[in-house]
């Protein structure tokens, strides 16, 4: 009797209704048991969650890889820039030769990766110093609307710049770079500097590498190379996969075809590193590392970036720019499009408190 009373008096609940019980449900304060929502529990100064803004088969792709290549990133504008910027400062171009060669790391010389034994690896850096309107396409990779999203869903909120900018140019017959990186090193050890990490749903690296192609790079002419899902490895990298020296572990070795206006992202977990250069025209790779708003790898920033390289920045720029500290810090971040967004500040109370213990207004 009871139970068909029950069933008499029980409301049937519309979808509409349930729909709306659940959306009061996730703004409430308080929880069906008490406890606070997830939403008060985060702390008020830590920036907002973000939302993914990858694709799933981008998110597949760079899982699974370790790599992903982002076609027509930057417009044929944008890359004429680029090469005219470039151009202008070809005297400041160094080649690596005798002990700085790349084929003759780690005390071994690598016959597949030697080119024609003579021509090394060129490098050029200081862009982001450069005069106007020199720096310029250079500085705009850093929040880049195209970019700034997906480095947030890989790297985090409050992303930062960890190495300076580094344009790797080859001529024909130019040396390739021994394998490295890596999630393991040739001695066993974990790359833990280096680390890529999947929890909770959420891809994250420690090390990420952004590269802005000005130049052809297509199948068979060498350049940036890769042994896809290396960065999930769990043991040491083979001395003879490091050197190409080995043609049963070459076959795993892939040189993905770029062309002007891609960019190239990779975790620093993924083994890889040039194969020699055999097309006519120059190579031309500009090549940025990012790492989490706390972390750090380089040390450029310390004391502090060169101030020609901070000079005339916007401030979406220089909040990728800053040193390494949590966001919850007052950190500036980048909005979805590459925006910047300022943090809600501390407590003036707070700050005080900190003053008074360290003499500081962080700790």
């Amino acid at each position: 009797m009871r139970r068909m009373l029950h069933r008499r008096h029980r409301r049937v609940v519309s979808g509409s209704d349930f729909a709306l019980f659940q959306r009061q449900f996730a703004s409430a304060r308080v929880g069906h048991s008490g406890h606070l929502t997830a939403s008060h529990l985060r702390n008020q100064h830590d920036p907002p969650n973000h939302h993914p803004s990858m694709s799933h088969k981008r998110r597949y792709l760079f899982d699974l890889n370790g790599f992903l290549v982002l076609t027509d990133v930057f417009d044929s504008e944008t890359v004429a820039r680029a090469n005219e910027a470039v151009d202008a400062h070809l005297d400041h171009m160094h080649e690596r030769t005798g002990k700085l060669r790349t084929s003759e790391l780690y005390g071994r010389e690598s016959t597949a990766l030697r080119g024609d034994g003579t021509s090394g690896r060129k490098d050029l850096g200081g862009m982001l110093g450069w005069k106007e309107p020199h720096c310029v396409p250079f500085r705009e990779v850093l929040c880049h609307p195209k970019l700034a999203p997906i480095l947030t869903e890989l790297l985090g909120v409050g992303y930062r710049l960890d190495h300076s900018p580094l344009m790797i140019a080859q001529e024909a017959g130019a040396e390739g770079h021994t394998l490295h990186g890596g999630a393991v090193t040739e001695s066993g050890e974990p790359a833990w500097t280096l680390a890529y990490d999947f929890r909770h749903g959420r891809m994250r690296n420690q090390l990420l590498t952004v590269v802005m192609q000005l130049s052809y790079a297509e199948e068979g002419d060498g350049g940036f190379c890769v042994v896809p899902g290396s960065h999930k490895a769990n043991f040491s990298v083979p001395p003879a996969l490091a050197d190409l020296a080995d043609p049963e572990l070459n076959a795993f070795v892939k040189q993905p075809a770029l062309k002007p206006g891609d960019a190239l992202l990779f975790t620093e977990a993924a083994l890889h590193g040039t194969l020699p250069w055999t097309a006519a025209h120059q190579r031309r790779s500009v090549i940025y590392r990012f790492a989490p708003a706390g972390s750090a790898y380089g040390r450029g920033y310390l004391p502090q970036w060169p101030a020609e390289a901070l000079l005339g920045m916007s401030d979406a720029q220089l909040a990728v720019m800053q040193a390494p500290y949590h966001p919850r810090m007052n950190r500036p971040y980048l909005g979805p499009d590459g925006e910047a967004k300022q943090a809600k500040p501390r407590e003036d109370f707070k700050v005080e408190f900190d003053e008074k213990v360290f003499g500081a207004r962080y700790f």
